[in-house]
């Protein structure tokens, strides 16, 4: 039987004094971990949560969310990572379905809380967890974390044995972002994670000595999936409240971090600040991405600019814990054989069956665009009380993703958009990656966004939207014949629009494709065009 506890347990035994976590000033070693771990699984006992149970939290990044990762599990209940950025009435969605029994909060969402306490009849217990013990707005009698860890004291290691959950048990659920349709909370085991943690981390490089920085949003698996990665290799993990360009800089060079994810749009923003050069990246030793595809020109600027690291990318879905195929840091170094394969997201994980897939579900020849499917034991226990969606989805018994692309014949995936977003114009099948990386090559385009638009002739049409480059211009027809040059004519778009300041990002700091859609057709409904 594999359990993250057993594994903190471990660590603790063996290195109690080093490092866990750290957060706003503050270290907390593996021994501190594993006993607060503990200590909080009795007070979530205390408050009569059961083995099955869901915790919801509402916060920003900390160590007291870090901590909650495992605390349920301890007890066999289900810990429930709420997305802050949900509207009001998006997470009493949530909460409904997933019915949480205690809600833990930290003090930039009291307000939020407190009205979740009072629309959400499922929730019984709130729990403040922050530095101080009150805030204004919580509600009277609130009590604090700490102050109830403090209040019950160590805990033996195997008080909850008989009833912690076991490798197969669900351990979290994760609510999916929702952007093809209403959120899902995808069931996570412990074996699902270890093996997505085991497998996936010697492909970085990781290391026992590693120092973590976790700054995208743990509400979501692109970086919650660290969390595990760290505890199965004994790393310590030092944790930003979000990620913020200048001060995620200021944190590499003072905590001296050697490994980090980011997805692409976080990556551009550091490059494009203005101190980028005044900060000492020196410790990094390799530097992850993943959540959606990495626009070539950018991956070969970062190249160039920091020398001496080393890169890998990771595509996956929350699914399947999350990693499907990863692109080692051996073929990120320029000048080796398979330097060409960085428009690519890698080889399959050797644990999972990857497959691409026609329509009927049969595999399509080496280079032919189909739907990846992947069957293996990261793949997820299901959707949280959608038994139709999760046959749906596992139909086969192989995951089925959504995400559109092909083999080349050494076995690395490129991807060419999500099924659903592909643009069908004038008969042709267009993918918006595609055009997207075309648009990314031009030095005046910083972001670029490809959707389909409704057209009475062609029924739909590739169009663009662009964010430039400070200081740059560029025309609507210089860009379009500049993607004609490296793309097929039906594959450029046939308009764009130039954005004010930067793309808006979804809550996983991916871009809104829904939010720009909804603009562009409000616009070219009002008749003002770009």
């Amino acid at each position: 039987m594999n359990r993250f506890p057993d594994l903190i347990r471990k660590y603790a035994f063996r290195d109690p004094g080093k490092m866990a976590t750290h957060f706003e000033g503050r270290d907390f070693t593996y021994a501190q971990f594993c006993d607060r771990i503990q200590s909080m699984g009795q007070v979530l006992v205390n408050h009569g949560v059961q083995p099955g149970d869901r915790v919801a939290y509402l916060g920003q990044n900390s160590h007291w969310l870090v901590e909650m990762y495992y605390v349920p599990c301890v007890i066999g209940a289900i810990l429930v990572p709420l997305n802050y950025r949900l509207s009001a009435d998006e997470m009493v969605d949530v909460i409904a379905d997933c019915t949480p029994t205690v809600l833990i909060v930290d003090r930039h969402f009291v307000d939020r809380a407190a009205a979740l306490m009072d629309r959400c009849p499922s929730l019984e217990q709130l729990i403040f967890a922050d530095w101080d013990t009150d805030a204004p707005g919580l509600p009277a009698g609130t009590p604090s974390y700490d102050t109830l860890v403090a209040q019950v004291g160590k805990v033996a290691d195997d008080a909850f044995d008989d009833r912690a959950s076991r490798s197969d048990d669900t351990m979290i659920i994760f609510y999916t972002s929702g952007t093809t349709g209403v959120p899902k909370g995808v069931m996570l085991s412990h074996a699902n994670l270890l093996t997505n943690a085991i497998g996936s981390g010697h492909l970085y490089g990781y290391r026992e000595t590693d120092i973590l920085l976790l700054s995208g949003p743990l509400f979501h698996l692109g970086t919650g999936s660290r969390v595990y990665t760290a505890v199965a290799y004994g790393t310590s993990m030092v944790v930003q409240p979000r990620f913020e360009v200048e001060e995620t800089m200021r944190m590499i060079q003072d905590r001296r971090i050697t490994t980090m994810t980011l997805v692409p749009t976080m990556l551009q923003m550091i490059m494009d600040h203005p101190r980028f050069d005044g900060f000492d990246f020196s410790s990094i030793r390799c530097l992850t991405y993943g959540a959606s595809p990495m626009p070539v020109a950018l991956m070969e600027r970062v190249i160039e600019a920091i020398p001496g690291i080393t890169f890998c990318q990771a595509y996956g879905a929350t699914e399947t814990s999350p990693v499907l195929t990863v692109l080692p840091p051996a073929d990120h170094v320029p000048g080796n054989p398979m330097i060409g394969k960085l428009g690519t997201v890698g080889k399959p994980v050797i644990y999972g069956d990857l497959r691409v897939v026609d329509e009927n579900d049969n595999p399509v020849p080496t280079g032919q665009s189909g739907e990846v499917i992947i069957r293996g034991p990261q793949v997820m226990n299901g959707y949280w009380n959608r038994p139709k969606e999760t046959a749906q989805a596992m139909r086969g018994g192989f995951y089925h993703t959504g995400d559109a692309g092909f083999l080349d014949e050494d076995g690395y995936l490129t991807l060419v958009g999500r099924t659903k977003e592909m643009i069908i114009s004038g008969g042709e099948n267009v993918y918006p990656i595609e055009t997207e990386n075309a648009l990314s090559k031009h030095d005046a385009v910083a972001q670029a966004a490809v959707i389909g638009v409704p057209d009475p002739k062609w029924g739909e049409i590739v169009y663009a939207v662009v964010a430039l480059h400070e200081g740059t211009s560029l025309s609507e027809a210089d860009l379009i014949a500049f993607c004609r040059k490296k793309i097929a004519n039906y594959k450029a778009p046939r308009g764009v629009t130039f954005w004010d300041g930067p793309l808006p990002l979804s809550a996983t700091n991916k871009i809104d494709k829904k939010a720009i859609r909804t603009a562009v057709l409000a616009t070219q409904d009002s008749g003002d065009h770009a």
